[in-house]
C-alpha cells in the first residue's frame, strides 16, 4: 500500500507540481488530473468553511447573550424581592415596636391610675383622721372661747398659756400644711379642707357662745380668703399671682360679696363688737406670731400678749409660714386699686427678657443607619449628644432656658416642600402606601447594609421620619419664642441638617429645610416683615436659596467654599443674586482657590466687615436666622471642610449679628462632623448669646491681611452687589487691608466727620447774632 503512494509522490515531485497531502475522500479526484482547477476550488472551500465558522460564532454569541439576559433578569427579580422583603420586615418591626410602645404606655397609664387611686384613698383616710382630731381639738378650744374662763396654767411660775380662737382651724404637726406637693399640682387640697372645716363650724354647737352668738362673718371670710390666697401664692411658677380683680371675685364667690373697703369696715365693726363682748384680745385679725400684731390702725396689744404669741412659734413653725402667707394676702387686699393702675406700662406690657433659649430632644438621636456603624457615617447621633454634653459641662445649659421641642406638622413642612416630598419623608411606611407606587422613589441599598436616599444620606424606616420632623419643630418653637419677645435669642441643637433640602429633593444629609420653613412660618403666622438668613456652613445652602430666590422680604447671605463650582453642591456663584422682585436679596460670598492657603479667621472677619454687616444693616431685619454649620472650623478635611477658621471666631461673628434686629438671633445647627470642633464652636456661640465677654482678637489676626484669593473673591462679590446695596461702595478699597488698618481708617473717618460737624455748629453760632440784630 505504501509503494504506489511513494511512487506517486516521486512522480509529482519530479514534475515540480504542488503536493496534495489531504486525505479527504472528497478531494481524491483532484489529485489525479485537472490540476488547473485545484486552487480555485480550494479557495471556495476555504471561504465556505470560514462562513460556517462565522455563523457558528454568531450563533454562540446570541446564545450567550440570551443566557446573560436571562440571568440578569433573574438576579434583578431576586434583588427586588429581597428589597421588598427587607422593607416588609422593617415595617413589621416598626409595627411590633409601636405595639410594644402602646402596650408599655397602657401599662404605665394603668399603674398611674392605680397610684392616683391609692393616693386618693390615703388622702380620704387622712382627712377622716384629721376631721376626728379636729373635732377633739375644737372641743378643747371651746373652754377658751368663754370670756369668763380664767387663763389656764399647768404649773406655777410659768407664763399662762391662752387658747386662741380657731380662726384657721386645728393644726396637725405631721400635716405641715403641704401647700405644694409638686411644681405643677394645683393647690386644691388645703382649700377644700378649709371649706369643709368652715362648714363643720357652722353646724357644730361646740363653736357657739353661751349667748347663742354664732362665729363672726369675718372669721369665716378669713378662712375663705386664706384658702384663696394660699392657692394663689402656690400657683405654678410661670403663671404668676392672680390680678386684684380676680382675687376680689374669688372672695365674692365664696359667699361674701363686697369689695376691699367693705372688708375694712367689717374689721372695725368686729373690733368694736369684741370689745363690747369683753373678750380678752383686742386683735382685729390673726397674724403671724413671728411678726408684730397688725391692727389696721387700732391700738397695739400689750407686751405680754405678744410674748404669748411668740412662745408657740418653735413648735408650730409650719403653721407660721401659712400665717405669714395670710398676712401678705391681707396686706395685698388692703392696698388701693389705684396703686396697681399707676404702675408703668413698660413693666407689665413689655417685660425685659434676658434669657437665651436652648432646644434639644433625644428623639433626634434615633435617626441613624440601620447598620449601626457610626464610624462610616459622618452625620450621626453623637454630634448633638456631644454638643449638649459640652453645654452641660461648661454650665452654659444651666444659664439658658430649656425649650420643649415638638414635631413639625405636615402643613408647616409644606410651606417649603411639595406634598409628595412631605409625605415621602415625613410619614410612616403605612401612610406612604397612599403615594403612587410608580412615582415612589426607591431607596438605595448602601454598601454597609443599610438603605439611604443616596450614598451618604441614610434613612431609617422606623425613626427617620419622626426625627426630621422633630428637628424642624424645634427650630420653629425656638424662633417663635424669640420673635414674640419671650426669649432674647437662642440656639437649636438639632439634626439632621436641612439647608441642602430643596422643594422636592433630599440631599447632603438633609431632608427638610428647617431654617427655610421657620422663616416662611414667621412671615405667615407672626407677620414678620423682614428676615435675614446667614449661612456660614462651608457648603452652600442651595435649598434655602431656592426657597427665597424671588422674595424681597428675606435676605439670604451665604459664605461657602465654591472653587468655581467644583465643591459640593456646586451652586452659590456670586452672580446668583435672585430673580424678579428678589433681585439683590441673595448674596453668595463664594470662596475660590481651593485650600492653598485655606481660609481662616482673617478672611471670615473681613467678609463680615466688608459685605455681611453693611448689607445687613442696610436691610435692617426684624429677625436673624443663622444656618450655623461648623464644618469650616479647623479639623475638617476635604471634602467635608478644608478651612482653618477657629471656634472662637464664630463667637465673634455671633456677637456682630446680635447688633441686628434688637438682638433677636436664632442659631440652628447645620453641618460639622468633627466632634471637638463643633463642640468648641457651639460653646463659643452660646457664650456669645449669653453676653459673655471674649478675649480680644490676637494681634497676629488683627495685623494680618486676607490672602489674595479671598480678597479677589470679596472684590467680585462687592462689584456685583454694589448695584443693589449702596453701603458696599465705600468699603471696596478696604478689602485688602488688615483689621487693624481698617479700624484705624474708620476711626479717622469718624473723627473727621465729628470735626466737620462741630465746625459747622460753630459757624452757625457765630452767624446767628448777626441775623437777630435789630434794624435801626
Amino acid at each position: 500500500m505504501q509503494s504506489p503512494v511513494g511512487g506517486s509522490e516521486q512522480g509529482v515531485g519530479g514534475g515540480g507540481g504542488p503536493v496534495d497531502l489531504r486525505t479527504d475522500p472528497r478531494l481524491g479526484p483532484l489529485g489525479g488530473g485537472g490540476g488547473g482547477l485545484d486552487p480555485a476550488m480550494r479557495e471556495q472551500q476555504l471561504q465556505h468553511e470560514l462562513l460556517l465558522l462565522k455563523q457558528q460564532q454568531e450563533l454562540q454569541k446570541q446564545l450567550l447573550f440570551a443566557e446573560f439576559q436571562k440571568q440578569h433578569e433573574v438576579l434583578t427579580r431576586q434583588h427586588e424581592v429581597q428589597l421588598q422583603e427587607h422593607l416588609k420586615q422593617q415595617q413589621e418591626i416598626l409595627a411590633a415596636k409601636r405595639q410594644q410602645e402602646l402596650e408599655q404606655k397602657r401599662k404605665q397609664e394603668q399603674q398611674r391610675h392605680e397610684e392616683l387611686e391609692k393616693q386618693r384613698l390615703e388622702q380620704q383616710l387622712l382627712m377622716l383622721r384629721n376631721k376626728e382630731k379636729g373635732k377633739e381639738s375644737e372641743g378643747a378650744h371651746h373652754t377658751s372661747l368663754d370670756p369668763n374662763s380664767p387663763p389656764q396654767s399647768n404649773t406655777t411660775g410659768t407664763p399662762p398659756s391662752y387658747k386662741l380662737p380657731p380662726l384657721l382651724g386645728s393644726y396637725e404637726g405631721r400635716d405641715d400644711f403641704p401647700l405644694r406637693k409638686t411644681a405643677s399640682e394645683p393647690n386644691l387640697k388645703v382649700r377644700s379642707r378649709l371649706k369643709q372645716k368652715v362648714a363643720e363650724r357652722r353646724s357644730s354647737p361646740l363653736l357657739r357662745r353661751k349667748d347663742g352668738t354664732v362665729i363672726s362673718t369675718f372669721k369665716k371670710r378669713a378662712i375663705e380668703i386664706s384658702g384663696e390666697m394660699s392657692s394663689m401664692c402656690s400657683s405654678a411658677p410661670g403663671s404668676g399671682p392672680s390680678s386684684p380683680n380676680s382675687s376680689n371675685s374669688a372672695i365674692a364667690e365664696n359667699g361674701s360679696g363686697g369689695s376691699v373697703p367693705n372688708i375694712h369696715a367689717e374689721l372695725r365693726s368686729l373690733h368694736q363688737t369684741l370689745n363690747a363682748d369683753g373678750t380678752v384680745s383686742p386683735l382685729s385679725l390673726y397674724t403671724s406670731p413671728s411678726l408684730p400684731n397688725i391692727s389696721l390702725g387700732l391700738p397695739a396689744n400689750s407686751s405680754w400678749k405678744r410674748l404669748v404669741f411668740f412662745l408657740p412659734c418653735l413648735e408650730k413653725l409650719p403653721f407660721l409660714l401659712f400665717s405669714f402667707s395670710l398676712f401678705l394676702s391681707l396686706i395685698f387686699l388692703s392696698l388701693p386699686p389705684s396703686l396697681f393702675l399707676s404702675l408703668p406700662l413698660s413693666l407689665s406690657a413689655s417685660p425685659i427678657i434676658s434669657f437665651s433659649g436652648l432646644v434639644y430632644d433625644t428623639f433626634m438621636l434615633k435617626h441613624q443607619c440601620m447598620c449601626g456603624n457610626t464610624h462610616i457615617h459622618p452625620e450621626h447621633a453623637g454630634r448633638i449628644q456631644s454638643v449638649w454634653s459640652r453645654l452641660q459641662e461648661t454650665g452654659l445649659l444651666g444659664r439658658c432656658e430649656r425649650i420643649r421641642g415638638r414635631k413639625a406638622t405636615l402643613d408647616e413642612i409644606q410651606t417649603v416642600h411639595s406634598e409628595y416630598h412631605t409625605l415621602l419623608y415625613g410619614t410612616s411606611p403605612l401612610n406612604r402606601q397612599k403615594l403612587d407606587s410608580k412615582n415612589q422613589k426607591m431607596y438605595a441599598v448602601l454598601p454597609c447594609g443599610g438603605i439611604g436616599v443616596d450614598s451618604d444620606t441614610v434613612w431609617n424606616e422606623m425613626h427617620s421620619s419622626g426625627a426630621v420632623r422633630m428637628a424642624v419643630g424645634c427650630v420653629i418653637e425656638l424662633a417663635f419664642k424669640v420673635a414674640a419677645g419671650e426669649l432674647k435669642n437662642g440656639f437649636a441643637v438639632v439634626r439632621p441638617p436641612g439647608h441642602h433640602a430643596e422643594e422636592s429633593t433630599a440631599m447632603g444629609f438633609c431632608f427638610f429645610n428647617s431654617v427655610a420653613i421657620t422663616a416662611k412660618l414667621l412671615q405667615q403666622k407672626l407677620g414678620v416683615s423682614k428676615i435675614l438668613i446667614v449661612d456660614w456652613d462651608i457648603h452652600h445652602g442651595n435649598g434655602t436659596q431656592q426657597a427665597f430666590y424671588n422674595d424681597p422680604n428675606v435676605l439670604y447671605i451665604s459664605m461657602h467654599r465654591y472653587d468655581d463650582g467644583n465643591f459640593f453642591p456646586g451652586s452659590g456663584a456670586p452672580e446668583e443674586v435672585g430673580v424678579g422682585p428678589g433681585v439683590g436679596f441673595n448674596t453668595n460670598i463664594a470662596w475660590t482657590g481651593g485650600v492653598e492657603p485655606p481660609m481662616g479667621d482673617v478672611e471670615y472677619l473681613t467678609a463680615f466687615r466688608t459685605v455681611v454687616m453693611p448689607i445687613a444693616n442696610e436691610f435692617s431685619p426684624d429677625v436673624v436666622l443663622v444656618s450655623a454649620g461648623f464644618d469650616a472650623v479647623e479639623g475638617h478635611q476635604s471634602p467635608l471642610g478644608g478651612y482653618n477658621v477657629t471656634a472662637k471666631c464664630f463667637g465673634h461673628l455671633t456677637k456682630q449679628l446680635m447688633k441686628l434686629a434688637g438682638g433677636r438671633v436664632v442659631l440652628a445647627l447645620e453641618g460639622g462632623h468633627d466632634l471637638t470642633a463643633i463642640c468648641d464652636a457651639s460653646e463659643s456661640c452660646v457664650a456669645a448669646l449669653l453676653g459673655d465677654e471674649f478675649d480680644p482678637l490676637p494681634q497676629a489676626v488683627l495685623q494680618q491681611k486676607p490672602c489674595p484669593k479671598a480678597a479677589a473673591s470679596l472684590e467680585r462679590v462687592i462689584e456685583i452687589q454694589s448695584k443693589h446695596w449702596n453701603s458696599l461702595q465705600r468699603l471696596a478699597p478696604t478689602v485688602g487691608q488688615s483689621l487693624m488698618d481698617a479700624q484705624r481708617r474708620e476711626k479717622d473717618e469718624a473723627d473727621t466727620v465729628t470735626a466737620m460737624a462741630s465746625l459747622t455748629v460753630d459757624t452757625e453760632s457765630t452767624e446767628e447774632p448777626m441775623e437777630e440784630e435789630p434794624v435801626l
